[in-house]
This record gives structure tokens, sequence and C-alpha cells, in this order.
């Protein structure tokens, strides 16, 4: 499974994210790679803190990720049975190299109309691949950051959402300290959180998240098989 986190805008979880989840397939003992694409370093620095088995993470400058990429592709990714993608919080060339193997692109937001603007624009990014690359991109919006109770801020992230048509996850990550403590202490919540808080909330990410991905192979394997039938 290849997992792209893009967001053209900082501060919306990207990061945070991307390690969730890429810790918590590795705690279930499955091989996973993080490219960490992002200036600031945030998950390789993470990483170093408190290690975990089965999961690896690279930061790769954005010159290199291509050949990166091309490694994995030529049968290097065979060790791994995930790649996760923290792209820069930019637009830039490597988002849409990204975008073209991704099984599935995660667009991170918070619930506010800048965040919303900026994830439209990512969507359209993957919908100019997928012309592209010929294939259909599964992408979906993550609401991040969410306060527990329901306020007139996230009715309109939902309401503005429904108008513009922009498919998103279910699950929504709430403001929790766990996702600020993993970050110092190295620990994922996961780990510090098992069954409850964050905890509970990436494991239930992670079903959906996974759900989507498989749903998108087998819709693209349906159409290469139409293709190829003329």
């Amino acid at each position: 499974m290849i997992l792209v986190f893009a967001s053209s805008k900082g501060g919306v979880g990207k990061s945070t994210i991307c390690a969730a989840l890429g810790a918590a397939l590795a705690l279930r003992g499955e091989r996973t790679l993080i490219l960490d694409l992002d200036q600031n370093r945030t998950v390789e620095r993470w990483s170093r803190k408190a290690p975990i088995d089965h999961l690896d993470v690279e930061a790769v400058p954005a010159a290199a990720f291509t050949n990166r990429l091309r490694e994995l592709g030529a049968g290097g990714s065979d060790s791994f049975e995930h790649v996760l993608i923290d792209l820069a919080g930019a637009r830039e060339v490597t988002l849409f190299k990204a975008i073209a193997r991704a099984d599935l692109v995660i667009i991170p937001a918070q619930a506010s109309e800048p965040d919303i603007r900026e994830a439209l624009v990512i969507a359209g990014d993957v919908k100019d691949v997928e012309e592209t690359a010929g294939r259909k991109i599964p992408y979906r919006l993550l609401l991040t950051k969410m306060y527990p109770l329901r306020t007139r801020v996230s009715d309109f992230a939902y309401g503005e959402l429904a108008r513009l048509g922009l498919p998103m996850l279910k699950t929504v990550i709430v403001e929790r300290t766990a996702y600020r403590e993993m970050f110092l202490n190295g620990e994922p919540p996961t780990c510090t959180e098992p069954n409850k808080g964050a905890g509970l909330e990436i494991l239930a990410l992670l079903d959906e998240v996974e759900s989507v991905a498989a749903e998108g192979r087998r819709l693209s394997k349906i159409a290469e098989r139409l293709k190829a039938a003329g």
C-alpha cells in the first residue's frame, strides 16, 4: 500500500498522521517505509527518539526523490509492505510524482475556510495527475485538530465540504495531547493509548484508509482489464 500525505499548507497535522499511521502498521509486524520529504524532517527526527521494529524512515531530498522511487519500483520495495510519503507543505514537482504512484492520497485539513480551499487545490492536482497517469487515484480529505464538541466552525466545514463535493474520511482527528507528546518521547498513540483516545482514533483511521485503498486498487484492475479488452 502506498499512501501519500499532501497539503500545500503547513500546520494541518500532515506529518503527525503519517507518523502515527506508519507506526500502527509497523506495530502489526508489517514492514513499513516512510519517505520524509518535508523540509522540517519532522518524521525522520521523531523516528530517532524511539525506534520501532519493522519501521524504516528516510529523509529524502527533493532532488533524490525520483531516483528513490525508481529504486522502489525496480524491486527495492519488495521488503516493504507499505510505503508512506510525507510530502513538503508546498506544491512542487515531488507532489505530482508521488500522487502518480499512490494507492490513496490523504489531504489533511483543519475545519477552516483557508484549509478547505487549499485542500481543494490538492484535489485538483490529483485529478490532473489522473488524466496523465490514465488511472483513477483515490483521494480523501481528513479533518484534523477538531474539537471534541460540535461547533459553528465544524458545522461550516462539513457544510462546505458537502457543497464542494470533496470526498472525506469518516474518521476525524481530534485535538489531543497524545499527538503532541509523540514528538517529545517518540511514542505513537497506539502505544501510549492503545485502548482509548488517540490510539483508537488512529486504528479506526487505519481501517478506513486500508478499505479505501483496497477498493481503489480493485477498480484500477477492472479498468486495466477493460482497457486491454478494447
